[in-house]
């Protein structure tokens, strides 16, 4: 087993955070939940997370702003930050993309194996 990463899952739908979360945990990560915008802004400047999933379309403080808030603060700028969304929001993931995302997850393509497999991706020690 690797190192336990420290996931921040951010996702209104508790039904859909809770099977990733689930399977993340069974996975070996360490994983905190957020249901709404402020509230992982909340935890983000708590404690340092290796990766935040964070959900697009979210209560009180939308994903984006969520972004832009973690990218400008200098405590938190380095975190990996991948968007959850549903297909054809482009625009909403170029923009993600312009602030700073590292990557994005399509919530109607993907499993939590797969997102498993794009947590160790974007956290693994690139070779060099």
């Amino acid at each position: 087993m690797g190192p336990k990463y420290k996931i921040l899952l951010v996702e209104d739908k508790e039904s859909l955070r809770t099977v990733y979360a689930e399977y993340l945990r069974m996975e070996g990560f360490v994983v905190d939940e957020a249901k709404d915008g402020q509230e992982a802004l909340d935890k983000a400047m708590a404690q340092k997370y290796d990766l935040v999933l964070l959900d697009v379309m979210l209560p009180k403080v939308d994903g984006l702003e969520v972004l832009k808030s973690l990218k400008s603060n200098p405590q938190t700028k380095d975190t990996k930050v991948y968007m959850l969304t549903v297909l054809g929001r482009d625009t909403v993931i170029k923009e993600g993309f312009d602030i700073g995302a590292d990557g994005y997850l399509i919530k109607d393509k993907i499993t939590p194996p797969m997102i498993k497999e794009e947590i160790l991706q974007a956290l693994s020690p690139k070779a060099s």
